[in-house]
């Protein structure tokens, strides 16, 4: 008798994927996305994989659901993916910015979970906004408009949060939305301030670095020079390239990174610096090199037993685990990819 008799693919969802070329690690997003929709609600807006709950309440976990995979669909999709639902996810960006609609996410406030998962929406509306915009009739996108502007007049939590407000406001100026530029300005010098030198940042009012700040301060920065341009984002592109040869350091040769911080639910986000690098088009300090780091880091956790049931990923890190749960988990969260 075997000694295994479950299949490797219920917990392994890359199991046989061999993750060296692009076509590969598309197909390991395709295996994390697409057992995740049936659990989307019937209006489109909603995800919700379990009944865990977070320090937000359950419409903020639900749009949480809902956006985070964009992070994953939205670039693929730009590359040429020929597979994703769309027209679901379009109908669920309408239905959750509609206050009539019983899926509805409700208003986003100060310090509001929404904030984060809107900037996956801003990011989404402007890499393929012929999928989640131009579907669109005039009342969903009024209703999505001024969603989107109430998010970014709020005040976010004063930390790598302050990135989102950019991220929404690139959303909806992609779209041709007019909101109040001073305050991604405002931002933008906010952040600055606190730049610590060397590439690195604290994340906010605290004098603590750890792997967050290149799979944060050092993705959505890259990203927004990448879209944005100006010379306001320029100091985004130079502060990577300092960081990368100390992140360079936080992966083994056979691809497991530094487990060092917070938010260790998101698993292989930290190799995301990479991709986020590669997207803007910074060769640190080779393309060769950061393949390598990117993809020997997506082998390694190939090999681990991540996933629940049915491919789906919960909370954990090398395997299901609510010990390591933060209070801003939602069984959503894992999906920061």
């Amino acid at each position: 008798m075997t000694d295994n008799i479950f299949s490797d693919a219920l917990f392994r969802p890359w199991c046989g994927n061999p993750l060296r070329t692009r076509e590969d690690v598309e197909a390991a997003l395709r295996a994390l996305a697409q057992p995740v929709e049936r659990y989307r609600s019937p209006g489109g807006a909603r995800i919700r994989l379990s009944a865990t709950a977070a320090h937000f309440d359950q419409a903020a976990a639900d749009l949480e659901g809902y956006a985070r995979l964009l992070w994953g669909l939205a670039p693929a999709q730009a590359g040429g993916a020929d597979w994703i639902d769309w027209p679901p996810i379009a109908a669920g960006l309408a239905a959750g910015c509609d206050p009539a609609h019983p899926e509805f996410w409700g208003w986003p406030g100060r310090a509001d979970q929404r904030l984060v998962e809107l900037a996956a929406i801003g990011f989404a509306l402007r890499l393929v906004p012929e999928k989640l915009w131009q579907p669109l009739d005039d009342r969903s996108r009024t209703l999505v408009i001024d969603y989107l502007r109430r998010a970014h007049a709020c005040e976010f939590v004063a930390n790598n949060w302050k990135f989102f407000r950019l991220m929404i406001g690139m959303g909806l100026q992609s779209i041709g939305a007019d909101h109040d530029l001073a305050l991604d300005e405002r931002y933008v010098d906010e952040i600055e301030a606190f730049y610590l030198g060397d590439g690195w940042y604290s994340d906010g009012n605290v004098r603590r670095a750890d792997h967050y700040i290149p799979f944060a301060f050092h993705f959505y920065g890259p990203l927004l020079a990448a879209l944005q341009g100006g010379g306001r984002t320029a100091a985004y592109r130079e502060r990577a390239r300092l960081i990368a040869p100390a992140v360079s350091r936080w992966f083994a040769d056979d691809g497991p990174a530094l487990a060092f911080g917070r938010s260790m639910t998101y698993r292989f986000a930290i190799a995301g610096f990479w991709g986020a690098l590669a997207f803007a088009g910074e060769e640190l300090p080779s393309w060769a090199s950061m393949k390598g780091f990117y993809l020997r880091n997506l082998r390694w956790w190939a090999q681990q037993p991540m996933a629940d049931r049915d491919g789906i990923l919960p909370v954990g890190y090398g395997y299901p685990n609510l010990h390591i749960c933060e209070s801003y988990n939602s069984p959503q969260s894992p999906y920061s990819y």
